[in-house]
């Protein structure tokens, strides 16, 4: 399946790009022609670029060979320029690939969207190609790092102010990483509870004031639907910085 495109006046030149890109050995990869390349008459003449499919080799291509590949033609196809830095295993089954790209707030998008939307089509590509299910995680620009800390620190500014006001709130739509890291950041806060609300991947985590060890009954709590944390990310800021969430509550002092 293919991993690569590229554009070259030959074969062997194709190939050489490929493998030198890719960080690789020929042998590891196949190569398709597209449009066939000319070099011209005997060298003169009018040269014209061809195009050359890059296929992976299943059971030979390198799982590292095959991400690259892929991250980078998809991202290819959305008018990006990337390179993967490093590749680590962050725990078993799980493979942590850092990028490296002038467009990272874009690749990132909003509330990481679009990074997530990425990890999903490589996941889902890379184990089309190799018959496995890697777990792939994408990162940029230590991103998932900043994002964690700065989901942790709404998640206790949030607990301050629902113990103050007695009101409940509801953060944005999380995916199950994120609300993992909201339930952690209370979980020793026996003042306050914390639950799940929503169906689907995305869902909101809900956080309450406990009175004597209770979370007050649906019907006599105090509920505002306000988010906090609506934020845009602008490559080389700190993602979502606490500094700009605002409790708009006039008996709620920071």
């Amino acid at each position: 399946m293919q991993i690569l495109e590229v554009q070259a006046l030959g074969e062997k030149e194709a190939l050489d790009q490929a493998v030198s890109y890719l960080g690789t050995e020929p042998d590891t990869i196949e190569l398709s022609v597209l449009k066939k390349g000319s070099s011209g008459f005997l060298g003169l003449g009018q040269k014209t670029l061809g195009i050359y499919k890059i296929n992976a080799i299943r059971g030979k291509t390198p799982l590292a060979v095959i991400i690259r590949g892929v991250i980078s033609t998809l991202l290819g196809h959305m008018g990006y320029s990337v390179s993967v830095k490093d590749y680590r295993n962050v725990e078993e089954g799980k493979l942590m690939v850092d990028l490296e790209s002038e467009f990272a707030g874009y690749i990132i998008g909003k509330h990481g969207r679009t990074l997530e939307a990425l990890q999903f089509m490589t996941n889902l590509i890379v184990e089309k190609i190799t018959g496995e299910q890697p777990k792939i995680l994408l990162d940029i620009e230590n991103y998932r790092e900043r994002r964690a800390q700065h989901l942790m620190e709404i998640a206790r500014k949030t607990g301050d102010y629902v113990i103050k006001t007695g009101k409940s709130r509801l953060l944005d739509p999380l995916n199950p990483y994120e609300r993992r890291l909201v339930h952690m950041a209370l979980q020793d806060n026996e003042n306050v509870k914390t639950e799940s609300e929503g169906n689907g991947v995305y869902k909101r985590v809900r956080v309450f004031r406990v009175n004597n060890g209770q979370v007050p009954e649906p019907g006599n709590e105090m509920v505002t639907e306000e988010n906090i944390g609506n934020i845009n990310f602008e490559a080389g800021q700190d993602p979502e910085g606490a500094e700009d969430i605002e409790f708009k509550d006039d008996n709620f002092n920071r």
